[in-house]
């Protein structure tokens, strides 16, 4: 989220500095009155941009500490456990899965970037189900 920000905060300025250039270079080129000025467009796109960041930014900062409150409140010992049985778990599922995905790959030809996929797929698959599993009974 942070990064987000930093990006945001640097493409603002960075259009506010366009506009600046643009208008201090081409201001002896051509007078305001025959050419539209692009660099006072770029200005105004700048700094609305740089105010919606800065909005946007200190609100997101008030909702993370009110969230942060709310979840340090509900968090428990229980989800711990949780985690823990549903990455052993999935651990478990892995290992089995490229065992057999080295005894297929004797007969079967598998591209290696298509079973790195299927076992990411099926990592994120057991995993979920295991949280969904763990936490129901327990």
């Amino acid at each position: 989220m942070k990064n987000r920000f930093l990006e945001l905060y640097l493409c603002s300025l960075t259009i506010l500095t366009m506009g600046v250039f643009e208008i201090i270079f081409n201001y002896t080129k051509a007078s305001t009155t025959e050419d539209f000025n692009f660099g006072i467009l770029k200005l105004i796109a700048g700094s609305i941009l740089l105010i919606y960041t800065i909005t946007h930014h200190v609100k997101c900062n008030k909702n993370r500490k009110q969230l942060e409150r709310e979840l340090s409140k509900e968090y428990d010992e229980r989800d711990d456990l949780i985690d823990g049985k549903a990455s052993h778990f999935t651990m478990s599922t892995l290992m089995i899965m490229i065992f057999l995905m080295m005894f297929l790959s004797r007969w079967i030809s598998i591209p290696t970037d298509m079973a790195l996929f299927i076992i990411i797929i099926f990592c994120m698959i057991t995993n979920g189900l295991a949280k969904k599993y763990y936490s129901h009974f327990l």
